[in-house]
């Protein structure tokens, strides 16, 4: 017989049973602020045309093709198609393609998974779910929805990890692409290097951005890095209620041109709406001038999220505004900012730093077991009366001493054993025992239902 290699391609995850429930918990979680959000459900084709992906942040070298394994002579049906990197240009298309049937602003959110050829370490995936939302405008979008963005930030991660601090930190790319004009270099290459501060020496950083740096001007860039990298803003100043003064203090290198200085005002705005108008503690964001984000779509606001305590994990949540994704595909300007969470990724680094329980793998609450061959066909029709009270049940139906099937309940984490057997079935009772104390106790069937409601 032939032997097959059946460990999982690099790359392309597959989580056990637990990890999977809290994968499936965080999805509906994130699901359900997004909906209390106002946004919109859509889902995209996995494919998408090769030039369409490319146009707008596509690197040809991480791109996966469509392609069938044998293909027929004069069959061209399949090529030309590559899979989806993101879940940004998806939307672009998508809006371009149903235009006149939405209406502006378009909020939607999509969660489901990209692929990325590239080289697959650890917390990077070839496949991996992304939850986004997006709001896009015609013609205008308001810098209200970069603070609400936000703010939805702040909501998902208050419900998902409610006794871990994090912080939102923002900027507008205005500002990083003003200095660059400022020093006349590639914008593009200053905010690739810029992008890498946190994944280089700062040793490596400095040597990059100096062979970039005209001669002339490196003083005055100096200046900008000390207080974009290596100054530590005062926290007492952001935390006080003359935090806008301090902006408009440490704002002047950003008034090196007109887009510097049109950055720093947004950026200013989007804090001010988050602080003063949402009521969102400064505890939870901040202004960080050293914030880029690598995709090229990005034009004004942007976002990264970070774990206080755990700032190793890289970005558990980043995204911003992008002012001309769609009008390539449309001819119209269609403005939008939005957030992106790499689902797999970010818990696949929690569940290896055991900042997540995982030891429960069932979604049962009360595995039901027979004592007795004459108690099984009772177990049978308790299991489906429990179940139509609304909670998760099964029964074990395997012919196996106690011992094994309370073991079976202990591995799976279900945190109730109900056994009936003859004495059981006499005395119109149940024996529930709870799994993690080990505790037993004797229940008349008529009670059942209000001592479940309780202890569930």
């Amino acid at each position: 017989m032939a032997k097959f290699n059946t460990s999982c391609p690099s790359g392309f995850p597959e989580w056990t049973p637990a990890q999977e429930r809290v994968a499936q918990k965080w999805i509906a979680t994130i699901r359900d602020v997004f909906e209390k959000n106002g946004f919109m459900p859509i889902t995209t084709p996995l494919v998408e045309r090769e030039e369409n992906l490319l146009s707008k942040g596509g690197n040809p070298k991480e791109m996966y093709v469509l392609k069938r394994i044998l293909d027929e002579e004069g069959d061209s049906s399949h090529s030309g198609n590559a899979l989806r990197f993101d879940h940004t240009v998806p939307l672009a298309l998508y809006v371009a393609r149903h235009f006149n049937e939405l209406s502006f602003p378009f909020r939607r959110y999509a969660i489901g998974p990209v692929l990325r050829g590239e080289r697959a370490q650890k917390g990077r995936f070839r496949q991996f779910d992304q939850c986004d939302i997006d709001v896009v405008g015609s013609e205008n979008l308001s810098l209200k929805n970069d603070a609400m963005v936000a703010a939805v930030i702040i909501q998902i991660f208050e419900r998902l990890m409610p006794e871990q601090k994090f912080i939102v930190r923002i900027n507008n790319r205005k500002i990083l692409t003003g200095i660059a004009n400022f020093l006349n270099i590639s914008s593009q290459k200053f905010l690739e290097i810029w992008d890498h501060r946190e994944k280089v020496t700062g040793e490596e950083f400095n040597k990059k951005l100096n062979e970039l740096v005209p001669s002339g001007k490196k003083e005055k860039f100096r200046e900008i890095c000390d207080f974009a990298i290596t100054q530590k803003k005062n926290p007492n100043v952001w935390h006080s209620s003359d935090w806008e003064n301090w902006f408009d203090v440490h704002k002047t290198f950003g008034m090196l041109n007109k887009e510097s200085a049109e950055g720093a005002e947004e950026l200013i705005t989007v804090c001010r709406i988050l602080r003063n108008d949402l009521g969102i503690s400064p505890k939870q964001f901040e202004p960080d001038f050293s914030i880029a984000r690598g995709l090229d779509y990005y034009t004004g606001t942007v976002y990264e999220t970070h774990l206080v305590g755990y700032e190793s994990l890289g970005s558990i949540c980043s995204g911003g505004r992008y002012d001309d994704l769609a009008e390539v595909f449309t001819g119209k300007k269609l403005p939008g900012v939005g957030i992106s969470i790499g689902l797999t990724r970010l818990l696949s680094q929690l569940f290896e730093a055991k900042l997540i329980d995982v030891d429960r793998s069932s979604p049962s609450e009360i595995l039901i077991v027979s004592a007795s061959e004459k108690a099984e066909k009772e177990c049978l029709a308790l299991s489906s009366q429990i179940r139509s009270w609304g909670y998760p049940v099964e029964n074990y139906l395997e012919d196996k001493k106690l011992a094994k099937q309370f073991d079976y309940a202990n591995k799976l984490g279900i945190p109730y054993v109900i056994v009936v057997g003859e004495d059981e079935l006499n005395k119109k009772c149940v024996q529930l025992k709870n799994m993690k104390i080990g505790d037993q106790e004797e229940i008349s069937r008529d009670t059942l239902q209000a001592v479940l409601e309780k202890k569930l």
